[in-house]
């Protein structure tokens, strides 16, 4: 006897989708009902301005040209450290995987990196290089690390049995990396990017501050501060904050997502 099929429907998706979105919304209107209650007892505006006067000024500062050309600006430098500090992560821990000496060397680098603090890396990138370099190369370097850290983890994930198939049917080396390696370490690359996203975003920003290369997110932060431009503060941070969760959504969901996606089918 042959049970009928049921036809699946994504109406329970839909409804968790809409429960969450709902959760999000309210968590939010719970937080600026916080700022405003804030602002109100605090009364100076100077220090801490009214959510919907940060708002308008956020409004009419992205409809200038100069807006757009500063956001444009950190995004490149921010995704220039992205891009570097993935390739050479994910390059070392490949050369470390197959020569053990490169993982020998690499390995009391990777711990200072690790270990010294954002801002000392900037300082000492000031007296190195010109101040617009600093920025990409302090998020290269919080970016690395994780990169390496977690392809190292896929590496050592590879089941043995599928490295015997490789052996015993001879794959050659494209195969090999093709079937044996790379399902294992792109999960692994997927969560280090998740990681190292928002992190290296903040980096940059950071590097921008106490850099202040001109036109960027991080000088308009710096001037704001200097002239007590309270609103415009508070309005590139709440910028900072939306191009980032766009920056996490663009480089997992897009270029990680599809690949995600197929393993888990």
């Amino acid at each position: 006897m042959t049970l009928p099929k049921i036809k699946k429907t994504n109406t329970g998706n839909k409804s968790k989708a809409a429960a969450r979105i709902l959760r999000a919304l309210l968590c939010f209107a719970f937080w600026i009902g916080i700022w405003y209650i804030a602002a109100a007892a605090l009364g100076k505006a100077v220090i801490l301005p009214m959510p919907h006067d940060v708002a308008k000024r956020l409004i009419t500062l992205a409809g200038t040209k100069d807006f757009v050309l500063t956001c444009l600006r950190s995004l490149g430098s921010v995704f220039a450290g992205i891009f570097f500090g993935m390739a050479f992560g994910g390059v070392l821990a490949v050369l470390s995987h197959f020569i053990p000496v490169v993982k020998t060397l690499a390995s009391p680098m990777l711990s200072v990196v690790k270990a010294t603090p954002v801002a000392s890396f900037i300082i000492l990138l000031l007296f190195l290089v010109n101040k617009t370099a600093v920025p990409p190369i302090a998020t290269s370097l919080i970016v690395m690390p994780i990169v390496y850290s977690n392809v190292t983890k896929g590496f050592s994930s590879v089941p043995r049995e599928k490295s015997e198939v490789a052996r015993i049917y001879r794959f050659d080396a494209v195969k090999k990396w093709k079937y044996c390696y790379l399902p294992c370490i792109m999960p692994y690359f997927a969560a280090a990017c998740r990681s190292a996203v928002g992190m290296a975003w903040k980096a940059g920003i950071a590097a921008e501050v106490i850099c202040s290369p001109k036109g960027t997110i991080g000088s308009a932060l710096y001037n704001a501060k200097i002239y007590l431009e309270s609103e415009d503060m508070f309005a590139w941070t709440a910028a900072v904050i939306i191009l980032s969760i766009v920056i996490e959504k663009l480089i997992v969901n897009l270029i990680l997502g599809r690949f995600e996606k197929e393993e888990r089918a």
